[in-house]
């Protein structure tokens, strides 16, 4: 049996850890387009453990600002870490992965597929589209050609992760917004 907090632990990990209030909102959001798209997979018979997914949303980010303090990179490994030390060796798994998923095209759509893709989905905390993402990404973080490329690439994974995702799914991804929280505060 896994070990997964519910959302009251998770809160407790990230003030433990000194998460500021604008990665928590991130996070939040993630939580939200994950829970969108968790249960519409469930809704068609396909396993998504929605404990899980909530856990590794909210805790994605939980080295980000451990990383600006540490003047080090590599967040999601960092995370990894740090969560496996927290005895959460199944969320540090989908955690380590959220910045650059580790699979083949045959793997079946799972929890940390939906981490990296609805983190991919949210700048910030409000929600967007792939394309609105990338271009945040590449004015904030294309600072070289390699970078550029490297960005241009892992789109085109994210693109063809989406096509996958939402074959088995009876909306399209531009509707996950319609079944978000009517507050707003998630839409972009």
């Amino acid at each position: 049996m896994i070990s997964v907090p519910d959302e009251a632990g998770c809160m407790a990990l990230l003030v433990k850890y000194n998460t500021p209030e604008h990665i928590v909102l991130h996070s939040r959001a993630v939580w939200e387009v994950g829970k969108v798209i968790g249960a519409g997979l469930l809704s068609k018979q396909h396993p998504i453990d929605m404990d899980l997914l909530k856990a590794a949303c909210l805790l994605h980010d939980i080295a980000k600002y451990v990383c600006i303090i540490e003047k080090s990179k590599y967040h999601d490994v960092r995370g990894g870490e740090i969560l496996t030390q927290e005895k959460l060796p199944d969320i540090a798994a989908i955690v380590i992965e959220h910045v650059i998923l580790r699979e083949n095209n045959d793997d079946s759509i799972r929890e940390k597929h939906l981490v990296f893709y609805a983190d991919k989905r949210v700048v910030h905390d409000k929600v967007v589209t792939l394309e609105e993402r990338f271009q945040y990404l590449v004015d904030t973080y294309a600072r070289n050609p390699q970078a550029n490329a490297w960005l241009g690439e892992m789109k085109e994974k994210t693109m063809r992760l989406e096509k996958r995702i939402f074959r088995l799914l009876d909306f399209e991804p531009e509707d996950v917004v319609k079944f978000l929280p009517k507050s707003g505060l998630y839409i972009g």
